[in-house]
């Protein structure tokens, strides 16, 4: 999803969080959408049922792409709650 917003543009991958692979699969899925669109950053959303504080610690840090440059910034959004 590209959204147009004060002059710039935000991209916005959105992901149900399985397990750690698949996590870091879409990170550098998203650097690729990042690229192809010509940013710097994309935000990744993942749906979650829930997430404690250590986890959205350890998993909600921003990546940077070797191959792209482009970060990818994870957010959980809990879905039981």
């Amino acid at each position: 999803m590209l959204i147009r917003y004060a002059g710039r543009e935000h991209g916005v991958e959105v992901k149900s969080f399985s397990n750690r692979p698949a996590f870091r699969a879409a990170l550098t899925q998203a650097a690729r959408y990042g690229r192809q669109l010509g940013l710097d950053e994309i935000t990744l959303v993942f749906f979650v049922e829930y997430v404690d504080d250590a986890n959205r610690v350890k998993y909600e840090t921003v990546y940077q792409d070797e191959e792209t440059g482009v970060k990818v910034r994870p957010v959980f959004v809990e879905t039981s709650r």
